[in-house]
């Protein structure tokens, strides 16, 4: 069963942790128990999925770290949905012992939980221990060409098989970003790796995530482009079972 997934990204900015919180928020509502990992010590998930006022009264002192190389705790894990925890970590700072006693840990949650999701900083080693645990990775990207030229290089470097899929953020239609969209289109024909419409860049989400919502807590018909396309990614995540 495919049910570890770290979502891929080459530099910053791109949506991961957007990404990473609307598949696990979709997933969550299937019935599924989702577990959000995080290398980055900044937490941004709890800002995606909680208000300000209700940020501040986590203890972020402990979190993957700690649960890693000193145990595991109930205590460690947020609530962030109904069937969907976060784990925070308290430091992007990851030792040799760490990475050591992180299979051993990720065994367990794949045991325990039906999927994860790894939201990772992409220019930290960890990164590498990340996707060498996981099934497959999903990337965010934009339709410009060094994230398009970034995105090819990382399938030429896993491998197609170890994408699940690759989504297009913040799209706008534009004479550059739609040729790049057909340039994707082109260069994905064939790899079984999940293409969905692009994420069009809406001021709606901006309020959405300013309030700690996703996308499925909102009714407006100008997301159901969007939702459709994690939906998409969703439903085969969920066939790969």
């Amino acid at each position: 069963m495919k049910n570890i997934f770290t979502v891929k990204v080459n530099k910053g900015g791109i949506g991961k942790t957007f990404f990473t919180v609307q598949i696990g928020h979709g997933l969550a509502l299937q019935g599924y128990k989702v577990l959000l990992i995080t290398s980055d010590s900044q937490n941004n998930i709890l800002h995606y999925t909680k208000s300000k006022k209700e940020i501040d009264k986590y203890d972020l002192s402990k979190g993957l770290r700690h649960a890693v190389l000193y145990g595991d705790n109930r205590d460690l894990y947020i609530k962030v949905r109904e069937n969907l925890y976060f784990l925070p970590t308290e430091s992007s700072v990851f030792s040799d012992a760490f990475e050591k006693k992180f299979d051993n840990f990720i065994r367990k949650k794949r045991i325990e939980y039906d999927y994860i999701l790894i939201d990772s900083i992409p220019t930290m080693d960890i990164d590498k221990k990340f996707m060498e645990c996981s099934d497959q990775l999903i990337i965010p990207t934009f339709c410009d060409y060094s994230t398009y030229e970034g995105t090819l290089n990382v399938i030429e470097e896993v491998g197609a098989n170890k994408i699940h899929s690759i989504i297009i953020n913040l799209f706008k239609n534009t004479k550059i970003q739609k040729k790049y969209y057909s340039e994707f289109e082109k260069s994905l024909s064939g790899t079984g790796i999940v293409f969905p419409k692009p994420i069009k860049e809406l001021s709606l989400i901006e309020n959405l995530i300013e309030n700690g919502k996703t996308i499925w807590e909102s009714g407006s018909k100008l997301l159901i482009d969007v939702q459709n396309s994690f939906a998409d990614v969703i439903a085969k995540i969920i066939r790969n079972e």
